[in-house]
């Protein structure tokens, strides 16, 4: 799909994945995060159609400036559960400079029609009151409802096929060891913030020396059901919410250590 400025979506393909988080070139000053591009990449391009699918938003040069991560609820690692045929987004992005000029709606829109095409349901996403992050008022300009809230989330639909869908939030449903302080860290590589976390906590982690025991897990889709996360525990416990400094992930592992001398 092109329009008349030149732009065009176009669905992910392996040869696409060298440019894929287009995010990462607009990072604040003083984060690392691109760091992980590499790692985020490799991801991708091996679960492209097994965990992940996306569309693409091309400028009139074919650099992309936008996306929209998603995959079938079937195959997606998200804590939830989901009746079949329903896409659920991992992420979208829309660089600063094409921001506030139709091209997000153009998108979308594109989005919408080619997934109804192929009988999805509807449209999922686990949308922030965060104003950096996913935050809810971008989806609700194109058309997603609230349909559950759990926490600073919004679980937003759109349909597609149908006008109602059944979804519900996972339990957080994982039991620490009981010999010492257990940082859990699941190898969800999708996102380079994700990435760069995990291997910043668990080197902070392995400063407290044999305090505390850290577990590695493969983000599988038995393994997110039965854990009910995919995102990192200190002491089975969600401590750390998004992006964290090492600062604070120090002091969420203190704060369990100083505990469990008790």
């Amino acid at each position: 799909m092109e329009c008349a400025s030149g732009l065009r979506v176009k669905r992910v393909g392996l040869e696409d994945s060298e440019a894929t988080y287009c995010c990462m070139s607009e990072l604040p000053p003083g984060h690392s995060w691109s760091e992980a591009l590499p790692e985020s990449r490799e991801w991708f391009r091996k679960n492209l159609g097994r965990h992940v699918e996306g569309y693409h938003l091309l400028d009139d040069g074919s650099r992309v400036v936008g996306h929209v991560y998603f995959e079938s609820s079937e195959k997606a690692l998200l804590p939830f559960e989901v009746e079949p045929k329903v896409a659920f987004i991992y992420c979208t992005e829309m660089l600063r400079n094409y921001m506030h000029k139709g091209y997000g709606k153009m998108m979308f829109d594109y989005v919408k029609n080619d997934l109804k095409k192929q009988g999805f349901k509807g449209i999922l996403v686990d949308a922030t009151d965060f104003q950096e992050y996913m935050h809810q008022s971008h989806f609700a300009k194109q058309g997603f409802k609230t349909i559950k809230e759990h926490g600073p989330f919004k679980l937003m639909y759109f349909p597609l096929n149908k006008d109602n869908v059944e979804v519900k939030p996972l339990e957080l449903n994982y039991k620490p060891s009981k010999d010492r302080v257990e940082v859990t860290l699941f190898r969800m590589f999708f996102c380079p913030v994700a990435v760069y976390m995990h291997y910043m906590i668990k080197k902070v982690a392995q400063s407290f020396g044999d305090k505390v025991k850290i577990v590695e897990i493969e983000p599988t889709i038995e393994n997110v059901k039965k854990y009910g996360t995919s995102d990192p525990l200190i002491n089975g416990k969600l401590k750390l919410m998004g992006p964290a400094s090492e600062q604070d992930v120090r002091k969420a592992i203190q704060e369990e250590v100083d505990q469990f001398k008790h």
